[in-house]
């Protein structure tokens, strides 16, 4: 009777096109995951100050923010115009909405990307997402 013995170095089995596209496939979802979110960069308090004031920030659809050096704020959110004052307090961009509260502001954290701008909650969540832009003219 013959004793088999068998190889204890694995063999690589040949590489089929299908296994080759799944490492690529799975390569690629991780790449765009982290390149998601290595973008967005949290600001400070003196950046948030930088990146709005004297702006306008929009999501050029449904809300538009004009940000005013002197810490007024013309908001038209759905068509209403609404007024309301920014301040920055810590690394938070806070807003006192007098529909809300006449005393307690609204804090958020500030990420960036590019000309892009995140305003979050507490929680975390996204509660604004707008572009920056230069102020508009005021009409006559």
């Amino acid at each position: 009777m013959t004793k088999k013995t068998f190889s204890s170095v694995p063999q690589r089995l040949p590489s089929s096109p299908t296994r080759h596209l799944a490492r690529l496939t799975a390569a690629g979802a991780v790449f765009c995951a982290l390149a998601a979110t290595a973008k967005e960069v949290p600001l400070t308090g003196p950046q948030i100050r930088a990146a709005i004031s004297g702006k306008y920030v929009t999501d050029e659809h449904h809300w538009g923010h004009k940000y005013f050096a002197d810490g007024r704020v013309e908001r038209l959110e759905n068509g209403r115009q609404r007024s309301a004052r920014w301040s920055v307090k810590g690394n938070q961009l806070c807003l006192l909405l007098p529909e809300i509260s006449k005393d307690e502001p609204i804090c958020y954290s500030v990420l960036r990307d590019g000309q892009e701008l995140q305003y979050k909650d507490d929680a975390q969540f996204v509660v604004y997402w707008g572009l920056v832009r230069p102020m508009p003219k005021r009409e006559p």
